[in-house]
């Protein structure tokens, strides 16, 4: 998660693909834009638009 963070602070756009997420801390990622390869797919075709 500290990774996250950081990219945010830094002001870049975050996706956390849930596919592949290890969340040890079982931390909230509510508030981040968040699913599998479909949705970050749908995610990334809407910001390139």
């Amino acid at each position: 998660m500290l990774k996250i963070l950081i990219a945010e602070r830094l002001g870049m756009r975050i996706f956390l693909l849930t596919d592949c997420l290890i969340n040890k801390e079982n931390k909230d990622i509510s508030q981040y834009p968040h699913g599998g390869f479909t949705q970050l797919y749908a995610y990334v075709k809407e910001l390139l638009l």
